[in-house]
């Protein structure tokens, strides 16, 4: 394919595949991507006791849990928007009206009355993450090209680990003072403003030309999406349950966020580990043995009866989902033609957080075994594993668009 230039909006950003985006944009970009995690894990320690202070509430068990997935609700169904906003009115935009609505719907949950209320306000939380990880995913995608790319999508995933691993002690610490305390974290959306403020719009002049001669391969990308989709229910099992089971094993909420902050680190080393790698492996290869660690670790989970046989199943799970996430993505931004690329992104968000909204309803846990759930994932994680083996070795035809990552020609922006 051939390049295109950039527009006097991303100039300043973009200088060309060979310097790329200074450190500035880039931090800001980073620390973008954590809002997207911070969402979850902010109040996952705090799902017992919010349950506890709903529990006269109709269906509470139930809808504690929603508190945190309706979010990925609300980001399957307005992210396609977003996307078309994005694509049509530049990134920047986007961003600024994101952390407004994620600064309000995030810590409306330090004064809400009712269950009902608090879970609008995570609606509007959800509105804000799709405009964020959206407009955010395009502009990488604009500024990044070929196995720059991979390398910062990997590091960009590591972010987020490291950012789960503080996340969710701190939530849990302050889980510990009351339920409502968490909700305060989501005010750190305002403290960004100025850094998105000299962010690069990041629309190439010559989209809408570009559009007319090229056209995405949806059948490929509708694969990206299935697996990120397959690979959320059975990740999200971590945030949505993982606190019940371990207060069911006689954690506390502290130890619970620290726990759990485990397994994003180990997610997060794993990520920053295969940065340096990004572009040199099938990307249907790398997505198979994440599958395939993350069932071995829930598998590990399902079997455990005491929080030390926990932690080592956490441990190999967050060593396949520091190889998925990063992957797939990386994957995607490959194949998705520059024209296109706010509306596909945004796809992409609508899988992932679909996936997340779904994990509690399809792999639920009842109260008596909260481990159940652990072993419809692993069985799941382990026959998509396979399947994506099996593909890579027999779906060789496709290898010119489903091969390593980095390796096809990018539309990029040079300066």
């Amino acid at each position: 394919m051939t390049q295109i230039a950039s527009s006097p909006a991303t100039t300043p950003a973009a200088t060309g595949p060979t310097t790329g985006p200074s450190a500035r944009i880039r931090v800001t970009l980073l620390v973008l991507s954590a809002l997207t995690i911070m969402a979850g894990a902010t109040i996952s320690p705090a799902l017992p006791a919010m349950q506890a202070h709903f529990a006269g509430v109709a269906n509470a068990n139930l809808l504690v849990k929603l508190a945190l997935t309706i979010v990925g609700l609300a980001i399957a169904v307005s992210a396609p928007l977003s996307g078309v906003l994005a694509d049509r009115f530049g990134r920047r935009p986007v961003l600024i009206w994101s952390l407004l609505l994620y600064a309000v719907g995030g810590a409306s949950g330090l004064i809400v009355t009712s269950l009902g209320a608090l879970l609008l306000g995570r609606v509007i939380l959800g509105l804000a993450v799709a405009g964020t990880m959206t407009a955010s995913g395009a502009l990488i995608n604009d500024l990044f090209s070929g196995q720059a790319r991979g390398k910062f999508l990997s590091q960009q995933a590591a972010f987020n680990g490291f950012g789960g691993a503080v996340l969710l002690p701190l939530g849990g610490v302050l889980a510990a003072v009351g339920w409502r305390a968490p909700f305060a974290l989501y005010l750190i959306a305002l403290l960004l403003l100025p850094l998105v403020l000299r962010l690069p719009a990041g629309v190439p002049e010559i989209q809408v030309a570009a559009a007319a001669d090229e056209k995405p391969n949806w059948r490929l990308i509708g694969l990206v999406y299935a697996l990120a989709l397959l690979y959320m229910l059975a990740f999200y099992l971590m945030p949505a349950q993982g606190p019940f089971l371990l207060r069911f094993l006689g954690v506390a909420p502290a130890a619970t966020g620290l726990v759990l902050g485990g397994f994003t680190l180990v997610a997060a080393l794993t990520s920053l580990s295969y940065s340096r790698l990004a572009g040199r492996f099938d990307a249907r290869r790398v997505a198979a043995l994440g599958f395939v660690l993350l069932s071995a670790g829930w598998v590990i989970v399902s079997q455990a009866s005491t929080v030390g046989g926990v932690v080592p199943g956490l441990l190999v799970g967050g060593l396949g989902s520091g190889l998925v996430f990063p992957n797939l993505y990386a994957w995607l931004a490959d194949i998705t033609p520059a024209a296109w690329r706010g509306r596909v992104t945004a796809g992409m968000s609508s899988a992932v957080f679909l996936g997340q909204f779904l994990s509690p309803l399809v792999l639920t846990s009842p109260a008596a075994h909260p481990a159940l759930g652990y072993t419809w994932g692993a069985l799941m994680a382990g026959v998509v594993g396979a399947l994506l083996l099996g593909y890579s070795f027999f779906g060789r035809r496709e290898k010119a668009d489903a091969g390593a990552i980095g390796q096809h020609a990018d539309l990029g922006l040079d300066g």
